[in-house]
């Protein structure tokens, strides 16, 4: 049958996270870097605006219909980097099974037709899910005391620093062509957010 035919994929949920670790991990198992695909600056609890996920499932579909006799594997180094969200995990892996894909955590690969691997990555995203609404529950409640000790002053940025640094120098680069809605769409806000942060001076900390 020969070796498997890996695509990557590997995210962190803001631009500061080294997420060259979950590369390099990637090329260890033998994935080449092309087909590596990365997420920068997304949580993980939704699948909304993830190109770097949707690009990836395109090259396993596209790998599946090609080959002949070889597995093809979707293969991430850990299961939250893949999804924090128990629904859209299930929906995505069930998109794998129907193309005949198979899924890799590290270097273990899992079939969602096998009673055990659907259990067992069922199991990862249910402690995924409630690891994400456990932060975001110590968010909310660390904000709240902020608030209450007046250290939240005012309407807070819909975006991180680091996320609006990258998106002013993305958008002044020669090099890089992203527009306004580009990168709206990118990050999930409106066009008017993205303006205000590439007409304005480079945000500083």
């Amino acid at each position: 049958m020969g070796e498997p035919f890996r695509v990557g994929y590997c995210r962190c949920s803001t631009d500061e996270q080294d997420v060259e670790i979950q590369t390099e991990q990637l090329l260890a198992l033998g994935v080449p870097r092309e087909r590596i695909f990365i997420d920068k600056g997304f949580s993980g609890t939704t699948r909304k605006n993830r190109a770097g996920l949707d690009n990836a499932l395109a090259a396993v579909t596209s790998a599946a219909a090609a080959i002949d006799g070889r597995q093809v594997v979707l293969t991430t180094p850990k299961f939250d980097r893949f999804a924090r969200n128990m629904a859209e995990a299930g929906q995505t892996l069930t998109e794998l099974r129907e193309r005949e894909v198979l899924f890799g955590l590290g270097s273990s690969i899992y079939d969602w037709n096998d009673p055990f691997g659907k259990l067992f990555l069922q199991t990862l995203a249910m402690v995924a899910e409630f690891e994400a609404n456990l932060n975001h529950l110590r968010t909310r409640e660390g904000m709240a005391k902020a608030r209450a000790k007046g250290r939240l002053k005012g309407k807070q940025p819909k975006l991180p620093l680091t996320a609006r640094k990258t998106i002013h120098r993305r958008y002044h680069a020669p090099a890089d062509d992203a527009s306004l809605a580009d990168l709206a769409e990118e990050y999930s806000v409106g066009r008017s957010t993205i303006h205000r942060i590439v007409s304005s001076a480079a945000p500083r900390a």
